[in-house]
């Protein structure tokens, strides 16, 4: 018998899925799978990071602020070297041996000769030792700059690192500054870091040509129990500011303009001029706007006798405005100006006498 053959089949609603439903369940189960995941290594921690659950994510993350300016002291520790007070040679270990209790301060290289800069408050018989790059060298020379207080030392050595004075006039209140010094027993120099409390600090009401007239003031507090004397206080970007020097409460530094004067009138072995005056500083001393220096003193004679400037013709009240066409202002103080000529030039000081302007040369 012939067998018939199904010719015809019910519809239905089962067909076969399409890669599209495929891709779409595949990815759904994808998301809910990682969530899961997530939050069940979250539960794990849980207890480890008390309320947070992403605590631990964030446990192991550490951020040093200060490295770029780690990075840059260590850079100059061959540039700064203590200064101890000289002590007897250990018998056993055939050296001196020093502690905390020995070290004076610091001392800054400044030519590859072997003179290094430090201070009258660190540097004060020449007797004292000088450490450097893990040597011991006893002074053998030492000049004084009476007008920074600045003290120069010589020590037998060769091929230093002297620091580079880049001189700066971009000071701002705030900015961060930080140093580093030589530490008994210790391999590295320690690191301390500031910020600039004032860029145009004077200390005296009345100021002189012949003395530094303003510093660099720092507004940190920890300096009460780290021995910063003379130390080399740098900027961000590495340069120069000033070196460190207190006067009574006062942390300062001694303005880096002024250290590069001192370090060229060291190598040319010349002296530093002298103009005798003394003066009232309008704008940083009372705020006001009118420019120039009034010459006073309350107790000194403010032209000082059988000086350059008594010679010239200056007199008391003379109110000076500028030296050789440039103005004196907040910034530039006649001090400064004065202190970048040498002596045995010729000045031209630009005046105001009872509301008259002349002008009178002077011979320094």
């Amino acid at each position: 018998m012939e067998e018939r053959q199904k010719h015809f089949e019910r519809p239905t609603t089962n067909r076969p899925p399409s890669l599209v439903n495929l891709g779409l369940l595949t990815v759904t189960i994808a998301v809910v799978g990682g969530a899961l995941g997530f939050w069940a290594m979250q539960a794990l921690s849980w207890n480890n990071t008390s309320l947070n659950p992403l605590g631990e994510l964030n446990r192991n993350i550490t951020v040093n602020l200060e490295q770029p300016l780690t990075d840059l002291a260590r850079k100059y520790e061959q540039s700064v070297a203590g200064v101890y007070t000289a002590k007897a040679i250990a018998p056993k270990l055939e050296q001196m041996t020093f502690t905390s209790e020995d070290y004076l301060g610091a001392a800054t290289v400044v030519t590859s000769d072997g003179w290094l800069m430090s201070t009258d408050q660190v540097v004060k018989t020449g007797k004292e030792m000088i450490v450097l790059n893990d040597k011991i060298y006893p002074i053998k020379e030492m000049k004084a700059d009476e007008f920074s207080n600045l003290v120069f030392v010589k020590i037998e050595a060769n091929f230093l690192q002297p620091i580079d004075f880049q001189l700066t006039s971009k000071l701002a209140v705030a900015e961060t500054v930080f140093t580093n010094f030589d530490v008994p027993q210790a391999i590295e120099h320690a690191f301390y870091r500031d910020y600039l409390a004032h860029e145009h600090y004077q200390i005296d009401q009345y100021l002189s040509t012949d003395k530094v007239d303003y510093y660099l003031r720092l507004g940190g507090d920890q300096t009460e129990s780290t021995n910063l004397a003379a130390t080399p206080f740098f900027n961000v970007k590495g340069d120069v500011l000033g070196v460190f020097y207190q006067v009574k409460e006062d942390k300062l530094l001694i303005p880096a303009e002024y250290l590069k004067q001192a370090v060229k009138t060291l190598l040319s072995q010349t002296k530093r001029p002298n103009l005798g005056l003394y003066y009232f500083d309008f704008e940083n001393q009372a705020g006001f706007t009118e420019k120039g220096h009034l010459l006073y003193h309350a107790q000194l004679s403010a032209v000082t006798a059988n000086s350059v400037a008594a010679k010239a013709g200056l007199k008391v009240g003379d109110q000076v405005l500028a030296v050789n066409n440039e103005v004196i202002s907040a910034e530039r103080s006649l001090t400064s100006i004065i202190q970048s000529y040498r002596p045995g030039d010729k000045i031209l000081l630009k005046i105001s006498r009872n509301d008259l302007e002349q002008e009178i040369e002077v011979q320094l």
